[in-house]
């Protein structure tokens, strides 16, 4: 596999950044307007959603398919909440969310490079990480899960939007070195 100095660059500072990033405290989950708020005001998860958006846009020329691949998120948005609700806690589902936000910026560099298999395989794995963005919330949730869900569904659908459409104004790989500046910053400080 090639690396490249991005990913040369992840991967070193993956290793300096605490595994016990916690990406959820002090954020209620039990009510429609925190489930609107929290995608917003949780800094992990608006990076990622915008940057999923971009990604969707960068990774695939038909706009259908890209829309899908923004469903296809949600579903594992809302998926792992309620494998989070039913579960309960799992070790490492925090560290998996502080790298979704690497892996993220990882594959907004490659879908530049033209590897269609690696640009499949880094959009897959972004969603499989985004499923445990929402594992995160269905193990924190409380009071009126349901209206706390489909808040949360309707807010992470309009970041991802907005994300795709900020995209067709940034259309290079560079996004991908402003996500992940955002995105080790968001890490060092939280």
């Amino acid at each position: 596999m090639k690396t490249t100095p991005i990913t040369s660059s992840l991967a070193a500072l993956s290793l300096v950044i605490p595994v016990s990033v916690q990406a959820h405290p002090g954020h209620e989950h039990s009510s429609f307007f925190s489930g609107l708020l929290h995608p917003i005001t949780g800094v992990d998860h608006l990076i990622m959603l915008l940057a999923f958006g971009a990604l969707a846009f960068f990774a695939v020329k038909k706009t259908t398919t890209q829309l899908s691949l923004l469903a296809v998120a949600l579903v594992a948005l809302v998926t792992g909440m309620v494998a989070g609700l039913n579960l309960g806690e799992v070790s490492g589902i925090e560290g998996a969310i502080a790298a979704s936000l690497l892996v993220v910026s990882a594959a907004l560099w490659q879908v530049f490079s033209g590897s269609q298999v690696v640009t499949r395989m880094a959009v897959a794995l972004c969603v499989a990480l985004i499923f445990c963005h929402g594992y995160a919330h269905g193990v924190e949730a409380t009071g009126s899960v349901s209206q706390f869900a489909v808040a949360m569904a309707i807010s992470a659908s309009a970041l991802m939007l907005l994300g795709h459409r900020l995209a067709a104004f940034a259309s290079s790989r560079w996004v991908s070195a402003g996500v992940a500046s955002a995105s080790l910053v968001y890490l060092l400080v939280a």
